[in-house]
């Protein structure tokens, strides 16, 4: 076998093993009804609030073992009140309010932190205030929290966004789920995101992460890993989220760009693949080498298909083009968030 092959028999081989990893399952046998704190931050949300709002009224769950708490981060529209009427004579509804922005935690975890601190029930369940969380997501996250589990993590897509956007957001829950079944959790995404209390506050909570502007989902799974406590991934629920009204390229630098956040194996993973795509091309329109290719393409096939089996999603005709699109995709936001500055939503 020419050497210049092993390549792309090394990617064959990956893809089988991460294909492996989305289909192992975590779903317990018999699980219990937990109780659950609802955390949701808030600011400047006065539009979106209404169909959260209409949406967290529909979860079927027991009202006495869950409660939702909601903090205005310093809003200068109209979300306090209605976050104030929708707690109104409801026992398991609670609301906190800054007047200001804190200035020694970043982006919202000083948000988070007040309700953190102040939540009664010992799993915090995250959310965001543009997000639509379905009637049974409470539901779904007792099949996979035992004893053992500190964090679970679930998928979030956006909602009236075009084809390729939504084969990225799905490709990226595909290598985070088949992670987190390999035992070597990658990332984390905050919409729809369960912590266990214990978990949380021993590895600190958002203390070693307050100047962080934004991540701070991805930095709790990389202190929580390295506890006893095991990461789960819920496959069972989709918290849809409306598209961000942001520079669309400024969220991909955000999204992709969080190299200096992972551990030192993803990073060295990310250079070596990040080399394998540079080398691919080469080696199929330079030396007119198709067959390594084809071997490649159908584990990657493989990799995607097994994805969509487990998130219930379709196959769509577009999804063959994407494949090929999509790692030069990841690569260039990738590297566009390592080195130009990032832009938070603007306050």
């Amino acid at each position: 076998m020419s050497l210049s092959f092993l390549p792309l028999l090394f990617s064959f081989a990956a893809f089988i093993i991460l294909s492996f990893g989305i289909l192992r399952s975590f779903r317990l046998k018999n699980y219990k009804l937990h109780n659950y704190s609802i955390i949701i931050a808030c600011r400047n949300e006065e539009q979106n609030l209404p169909a959260l709002f209409s949406f967290l009224e529909r979860i079927d769950y027991p009202k006495d073992k869950y409660e939702i708490i909601l903090v205005d981060d310093a809003s200068s529209d109209n979300s306090l009140l209605k976050i104030k009427e929708f707690c109104k004579d409801e026992k398991n509804r609670r609301y906190f309010h800054f007047s200001e922005k804190s200035t020694e935690y970043k982006g919202k975890k000083a948000a988070l932190k007040k309700a953190t601190d102040n939540a009664k029930y010992d799993i915090f369940l995250f959310t965001d205030a543009d997000c639509l969380p379905p009637s049974n997501w409470l539901k779904s996250y007792n099949n996979y929290i035992s004893n053992k589990t500190g964090m679970v993590v679930g998928f979030s897509p956006e909602i009236d966004v075009s084809k390729f956007r939504k084969f990225t957001q799905l490709m990226s829950a595909n290598i985070i789920c088949s992670t987190i079944g390999l035992g070597l959790p990658f990332s984390a995404i905050g919409r729809n995101l369960a912590i266990k209390k214990k978990a949380f506050d021993k590895v600190g909570g958002f203390e070693r992460i307050k100047n962080y502007q934004c991540g701070e989902d991805k930095l709790l799974l990389n202190f929580i890993k390295k506890t006893e406590y095991k990461i789960a991934y819920n496959s069972d629920v989709k918290v849809p989220t409306r598209s961000e009204k942001i520079d669309f390229h400024n969220q991909q630098k955000r999204r992709y760009g969080q190299f200096g956040k992972s551990s030192q194996l993803y990073k060295i993973l990310s250079i070596l693949i990040t080399l394998f795509y540079i080398y691919l091309p080469i080696k199929i329109f330079t030396f007119r080498k198709y067959e390594g290719f084809i071997i490649y393409f159908i584990a990657f096939l493989i990799f995607w298909i097994s994805g969509l089996i487990k998130h219930k999603e379709k196959f769509h005709c577009m999804d063959l083009i994407s494949i090929l699109i999509y790692p030069y995709y990841l690569i260039f936001y990738s590297i566009v968030g390592i080195f130009w500055k990032l832009e938070w939503k603007k306050e």
